[in-house]
């Protein structure tokens, strides 16, 4: 009996199922977006931990502990400290603003102008590639329990991620995520334990490991620094988790859910990251980091029991990669379709958009699977880029009042040419673009905006004073109501 397969069936039914309820639900995109703004601890708190643990946390941070060895774990640190950090202090600003994306943000502090090019930074050069590395993940698995060829699997994958978004949206992925988060800790812990008995034990790993897949600072300070900032400014500005933020039915359950979730999402990933190194005791050197984490565990599993846990892997990377495609559609129909092209777009339109944005960029990601089979190249692309262009001016609109629009566009197009330019001449003395990309960012829009005037439709504020004293509308609107 083919347990791998039925256990694919079994998920497939599922999630289709759930989908199908929750499309009958949404009448808004409001509703299809963003769970109309109504998702509490559990749903958010699973969704965080199903979108981080996918391809990069679990089945590129495997490959990397294969490769690396622990100095990998720097990564971890890094966004779980970022991210910790950026929604403790600025993330009951995100929930009282209610903001939809970045660009949204950009739109009320600078005008609509200095939207427009975060905007496109967000969807095709972060969502769309980091689908791409969804579905080479998928693939990883499907190529693997399935005997496909992996282009067949990234196919599969792609039928299979287009769908499900274009049914049941946030909502159905948001509570898919926490059921499975369940699942997926579960086999994480059992694939550590049962590997560490069937490899030996502990001792047996230590004395059979280099020495230097466990020292931390094998791969030097430099190396390690790289690593570190290519992984960490940029979760200041995931837009996956200010919607999750955004999402939640109030302040207090967004922030906790949230960094809870990372918290938890960070064990995990150091527990992939040491299966990595355990399974140097059973793969070959030579096997493709990108299936490590798989094949270690259909090692140790019998197919009955691991097909569970390699299916609620898959559901991650199906919802990871619908996260995505919600994310970037979500700027595509508001930021640009409602922003640019019809400002006067009706609900049902925007809706629309949504849906087809979902669609051309599933395309696109598709595309991008095809060609770029290296999962922690793909991330480390679209975290650099993404990070440069967009940490300094989100901080700008946060906490400094005397930010312009001039400085704001400066910055953007500034970093990204200086960052481009420093990776073309081969990152001189071994450093990676995104400092000197972030460096440029900074002096750019700090003085530009120094010796330029604030515009007309900018709304010269710094949010974060502006909202430091004000209650949660939330808590606010249900005190009201239960008054009544």
């Amino acid at each position: 009996m083919n347990w791998w397969l039925i256990w694919i069936i079994a998920f497939l039914v599922l999630i289709f199922t759930v989908s199908i309820i929750y499309s009958r639900k949404i009448e808004t995109a409001d509703d299809y977006v963003m769970a109309n703004f109504s998702l509490g601890f559990f749903p958010i708190c699973g969704s965080v931990i199903a979108t981080v643990t996918g391809s990069a946390a679990l089945i590129g941070g495997a490959g990397k502990g294969f490769d690396m060895g622990i100095a990998y774990f720097i990564t971890v640190i890094s966004y779980v400290l970022f991210t910790v950090l950026a929604v403790t202090i600025i993330g009951p600003t995100i929930r009282k603003l209610k903001l939809y994306t970045i660009p949204d943000l950009f739109v009320r502090r600078f005008g609509k102008a200095s939207a427009l090019i975060p905007a496109l930074i967000i969807a095709f050069l972060y969502m769309t590639p980091t689908f791409g590395m969804q579905l080479v993940g998928m693939s990883s698995i499907l190529s693997t329990i399935m005997d496909v060829p992996v282009d067949m699997g990234v196919i599969l994958g792609f039928l299979v991620a287009i769908a499900f978004t274009l049914l049941g949206g946030m909502p159905s992925v948001a509570w898919t995520d926490a059921i499975q988060t369940v699942v997926i800790l579960a086999g994480v812990i059992l694939v550590f334990i049962l590997g560490l008995n069937h490899v030996g034990g502990i001792d047996v790993v230590i004395n059979n490991t280099p020495e230097h897949m466990f020292d931390f600072f094998s791969i030097g300070g430099k190396e390690l620094f790289n690593w570190f900032l290519v992984f960490g400014p940029f979760y200041i500005v995931w837009q996956t988790t200010w919607q999750r933020v955004t999402a939640a039915k109030s302040v207090k359950v967004g922030v906790w859910s949230v960094n809870i979730g990372f918290i938890i999402s960070g064990l995990i990933g150091l527990l992939g990251i040491l299966i990595g190194i355990m399974a140097l005791q059973l793969l070959p050197t030579t096997t493709d980091p990108d299936l490590v984490y798989i094949e270690f565990l259909v090692s140790v599993f019998p197919s009955s029991i691991g097909g569970l846990f390699l299916v609620s892997l898959l559901a991650a990377l199906l919802t990871g990669a619908t996260s995505f495609l919600l994310s970037g559609a979500i700027n595509i129909a508001k930021d640009i379709y409602q922003g640019w092209i019809t400002p006067d777009a009706s609900d049902i339109q925007v809706l629309k958009a949504a849906r087809f944005s979902v669609a051309a960029m599933a395309i696109l990601g598709l595309l991008i699977a095809l060609y770029i089979t290296d999962i922690i190249a793909i991330y480390k692309i679209a975290l650099s880029f993404t990070a440069v262009t967009l940490v300094m001016p989100v901080l700008a609109a946060m906490f400094w009042k005397r930010a312009t629009k001039k400085g704001v566009i400066s910055s953007v197009i500034g970093s990204m040419i200086v960052s481009f330019t420093w990776s073309l001449i081969g990152n001189p003395f071994e450093i990676h673009e995104i400092a000197p990309g972030l460096i440029a960012s900074f002096v750019i829009l700090v003085a530009v905006s120094l010796f330029t005037e604030h515009s007309r439709d900018e709304e010269v504020v710094s949010y974060y004073s502006l909202y430091k004293g004000v209650n949660d509308p939330s808590v606010d609107y249900e005190d009201s109501s239960k008054e009544a």
